[in-house]
């Protein structure tokens, strides 16, 4: 079963919450913010925080915890629209297109695009900050994770690989830009049911080591990156190591986290069309 099937109503949660989150407002800022955070986004990251949350406090109901994390999976889908904004302007990979439609700056214009990822990036700490549980904690953690120390640093560093690629510079690579906001987002879940550090940090790792197979499972769907460099059978062995290690990360949870386990355990079914 297609996961957006099987989980329509998280999404649909997480879509209510994003329209909310753009409701009363009507200009041009707006408009450009309502344009890139609507549409047919996967919504794996928002995803993650409200199936962390539950998985990490089996002892509220599903509705209580997600209203909990609700704040949360905000703002990292922000934080992830953000970042494909501004990944599409022309001093970075300079697309056209985005998720069949014209990217922010061919829709609106550069100036518009590039204060429209500000907004996100900016209004994704006011969401968390005005959470329940562990505001402070949670700011400082997906500030680490998306900055300085984080996707940022992987972004930049991913233009300069090429210059200097191995297995070592790729993962790295894959870790900072991809798997910390992963592992962000799935801590934030615990975080925002105040969860024990020990169940912060297996969801954590999990989401590190999913956010690695989920790039290296991108990479063999586009033949891109990854593939170019070692070809399709070292990437898929790569892949694999990965989802394994992701997975273990999940033993002490059970079946409680049958989700997650599916989750990653479908990156190399979905690689392999």
């Amino acid at each position: 079963m297609d996961l957006r099937v099987k989980h329509w109503e998280a999404l649909s949660f997480i879509e209510q919450k994003l329209r909310e989150s753009l409701n009363g407002v009507s200009d041009k800022l707006h408009e450009s913010m309502s344009y890139s955070l609507l549409g047919d986004g996967k919504r794996i990251r928002p995803w993650m925080v409200l199936t962390s949350s539950k998985i990490a406090a089996p002892h509220l109901s599903q509705q209580q915890a997600w209203e909990l994390a609700s704040l949360a999976a905000v703002a990292v889908e922000y934080i992830h629209t953000y970042s494909l904004i501004h990944d599409d302007l022309p001093a970075m990979d300079n697309d056209d297109m985005r998720r069949g439609k014209l990217t922010s700056h061919r829709q609106f214009d550069e100036a518009t695009a590039i204060l429209t990822g500000d907004a996100f990036l900016t209004n994704a700490f006011a969401y968390l900050g005005a959470t329940s549980n562990n505001a402070a904690e949670q700011c400082v953690l997906l500030a680490k994770s998306v900055g300085s120390e984080g996707m940022i640093l992987g972004q930049l560093e991913d233009i300069q690989v090429h210059k200097n690629t191995n297995e070592t510079a790729i993962l790295k690579v894959y870790g900072l830009k991809t798997g910390k906001l992963f592992a962000a987002a799935a801590r934030l879940g615990a975080l925002s049911v105040d969860a024990s550090l020990e169940v912060q940090n297996c969801l954590s790792n999990f989401g590190y080591f999913y956010g690695i197979a989920f790039q290296l499972a991108d990479d063999l769907i586009d033949k891109n990156e990854a593939v170019e460099f070692f070809g399709e059978d070292k990437v898929k062995i790569l892949l694999q190591e990965y989802i394994n290690k992701s997975i273990a990360e999940l033993d002490c949870f059970g079946s409680q986290a049958e989700d997650l386990v599916e989750l990653s355990s479908r990156l190399l079914i979905a690689s392999s069309y």
